[in-house]
C-alpha cells in the first residue's frame, strides 16, 4: 500500500506545516490548494478530489496536534471555550463528512474559498468583540460551532482558518491564546473530518507519511517565527495568506 514514495508530497507539508506553525490553524486553507494546483505541476499527477480532502483531514489533524504541543507552553488555551465550541463542531463535523464523498468538486472548493473569505469579513468588520456573545459564551458557542463544522466537514477541513478569526474577533480572545486554544480545537475538530472519511475512498492513505513528515518538519519552523512576530503583525500575515488562497480555489471551482 505504501510502496511509492511522493517527494512532491513532502513539499507540499513543509509549507503547509510551516503555515500551521505560524498562525496556529490546521492548514486545510494552503494544503488544498497545494494539492490542486501546485503538487500536479511538480509531480505531473492530479488528485481526485476525495484524495484531497482525506488528506486534508488527515493534514488537519497532525498539523494541530503538532502546533498544539509547539505553543501550549508559552500560552494557556481556554479550556472553557474548547469544551463548549470544539466537541459540537467535531460532532457536526464528523456526521457531515459522512457524505462528503456525494458532494461535487465545485462545490467543495466554492464552500472552501467562500469559508476563507467569511473569516476575512469576520476579521475586518468586527473591531471589537461582540458582548452578546462574551456574555453567553456556553449559548452561542455550540452553535457557532455546529454550524462552522457542518460547512467544514463537507469540505473534509477542521476549520482553524475560519474559527481562529471568529475567536478573536467576535469572542474577544487574544490573539496568541487564541493560537493555542485554535490548535487545540483542530485536534478534536479535524478528529471528526478524519474520522468521517472511514467509509469513503481511503485512497488518500498513500499520501499520508510523506505529507505528515513534512508537516513535522515544517510546524517547528513555523512556530518558531510565530513567537517572534508581534500580534499585528500576525493579523496582517493571516488576512493576506487567508485571502489570496480564498481567491484561488474560488476561481478554481469556476474554471
Amino acid at each position: 500500500m505504501f510502496s511509492h514514495i511522493y517527494p512532491g508530497m513532502i513539499g507540499v507539508g513543509i509549507l503547509a506545516g510551516f503555515m500551521s506553525g505560524l498562525f496556529g490553524i490546521g492548514g486545510g486553507i494552503i494544503v488544498t490548494p497545494l494539492l490542486i494546483i501546485l503538487y500536479p505541476l511538480i509531480s505531473g499527477q492530479k488528485l481526485s478530489i476525495e484524495v484531497v480532502t482525506g488528506l486534508s483531514s488527515a493534514q488537519g489533524f497532525f498539523s494541530s496536534l503538532t502546533s498544539y504541543f509547539l505553543h501550549r507552553g508559552k500560552h494557556r488555551p481556554d479550556w472553557g471555550i474548547i469544551k463548549w465550541f470544539a466537541l459540537p463542531m467535531a460532532l457536526a463535523n464528523f456526521f457531515t463528512s459522512l457524505s462528503a464523498a456525494y458532494f461535487p468538486e465545485s462545490f467543495i472548493l466554492f464552500v472552501f474559498g467562500a469559508l476563507g473569505l467569511m473569516s476575512l469579513i469576520v476579521t475586518v468588520f468586527c473591531k471589537k468583540p461582540i458582548e452578546l456573545l462574551c456574555q453567553n459564551r456556553s449559548l452561542y458557542l455550540p452553535i457557532v460551532g455546529i454550524f462552522l463544522g457542518v460547512l467544514c466537514g463537507a469540505v473534509g477541513q477542521g476549520g482553524g482558518f475560519i474559527y481562529l478569526p471568529v475567536l478573536i474577533a467576535m469572542f474577544g480572545l487574544p490573539i496568541k491564546q487564541a493560537i493555542s486554544t485554535s490548535a487545540a480545537i483542530g485536534i478534536i475538530g479535524a478528529s471528526g473530518a478524519l474520522f468521517g472519511r472511514i467509509n469513503g475512498d481511503l485512497s488518500f492513505l498513500h499520501y499520508t507519511i510523506e505529507l505528515i513528515f513534512g508537516i513535522l518538519i515544517g510546524g517547528y519552523f513555523g512556530a518558531g517565527l510565530s513567537n517572534r512576530l508581534t500580534p499585528d503583525r500576525l493579523k496582517l500575515a493571516l488576512n493576506i495568506f487567508i485571502f489570496v488562497c480564498s481567491l484561488q480555489l474560488i476561481l478554481k471551482a469556476f474554471h
